[in-house]
């Protein structure tokens, strides 16, 4: 179900990302970002359809970060964002890092500390905007 560096179309994980992140649609060069800046991503699909999508970011070193988990509200507490979560985590683990961050607002908090596994650490933001 979760696929790492699956294929996938820029106006499908546009049009998902407008839908989970309830924005207007975008028409970002999701394929060109993720190749030169992401130590890959997972994809989940049903039907051909792409309903889940995560990106996992990385210094080049030892630390990735995950970035835009999504998964489509119809098919949202189906176990497929823990999945694709469990899918970039072994696959960091397996690349070397040593380190996989996430924030996240605090409403995911139960999600990402109690299903997915991540602790709590101290952390700095400067926001920029």
């Amino acid at each position: 179900m979760a696929e790492w560096r699956g294929a996938f179309e820029n106006a499908e994980v546009n049009a998902l990302h407008a839908e989970c992140f309830e924005h207007r649609m975008f028409e970002d060069d999701w394929w060109t970002q993720v190749n030169r800046y992401s130590l890959g991503w997972v994809c989940a699909r049903r039907a051909g359809k792409l309903i889940g999508f995560v990106n996992v970011a990385w210094d080049g070193g030892v630390h990735a970060f995950i970035l835009d988990t999504m998964v489509t509200p119809a098919f949202q507490r189906q176990g497929i964002a823990r999945a694709l979560i469990e899918e970039a985590v072994g696959r960091a683990k397996q690349t070397g890092c040593e380190w996989l961050h996430v924030d996240f607002d605090p409403h995911l908090r139960p999600f990402y500390f109690d299903a997915c596994g991540f602790k709590s650490t101290d952390a700095g933001l400067i926001p920029l905007k």
